[in-house]
């Protein structure tokens, strides 16, 4: 059976510049939605069901209809984020296409290569129909293979060092990513080359 492949869809910014907002928008309209959760936001939004469990989450994420679920978790957040990937690889390949959210990955990777079911996820999930949405707000210190492999990127105002770096991996100039302001951001594509700058509205 063939499938539409899903998009890697990397966003960078300072804190607080409207990051999650932006990504929130734009999976307004998806029908599964799986997100990594870790600063408790997602849950609380409307329409999304908070799992706390790894048990919870297994039953939640194999329903094949309509779900928006906000992996909340303690613990180890490396181990539970590669589970978390694992689980959602499963349901994309096995169950139906879904939209995943990982949030500040700085904190479960490495600036190496994408670690074991995240690496899974973001080389693989793409045919299977997955849509990744890739949330950090220090690039520098999370891994290189989502960034190197992106479909789009969205990039918000950064602090100069990460701004730099940001400009390096997505061929976006400095200048121009540098002359962002408040909740402004620039959507590109690197394949088309089209890019677009715009401004969050809160």
């Amino acid at each position: 059976m063939k499938t539409i492949d899903g998009r890697l869809i990397v966003v960078s910014g300072a804190s607080r510049c409207g990051k999650s907002t932006q990504v929130a928008r734009m999976v307004a309209t998806s029908k599964r939605v799986v997100a990594w959760d870790p600063e408790d936001q997602w849950a609380a939004l409307p329409g999304y069901r908070k799992i706390t469990t790894r048990d919870e989450l297994l039953q939640a994420i194999q329903t094949p209809g309509h779900m928006r679920l906000a992996y909340v978790t303690g613990g180890n957040l490396k181990d539970e984020y590669d589970f978390l990937c694992r689980a959602v690889f499963y349901a994309g390949r096995y169950i139906k296409a879904l939209d995943f959210i990982g949030e500040e990955l700085a904190d479960v990777s490495t600036p190496g290569k994408a670690p074991t079911h995240w690496g899974i996820l973001v080389r693989r999930g793409l045919k299977r129909g997955i849509n990744i949405y890739a949330i950090s707000q220090r690039w520098a210190e999370a891994d290189k293979t989502a960034i190197g492999n992106a479909s789009e990127y969205v990039c918000f105002l950064s602090r100069p060092d990460d701004t730099d770096y940001v400009a390096k991996k997505t061929g976006i100039p400095v200048a121009e990513l540098a002359a962002l302001e408040a909740f402004e951001f620039i959507q590109y594509d690197p394949v088309t080359k089209e890019k677009v700058k715009k401004k969050l509205r809160r």
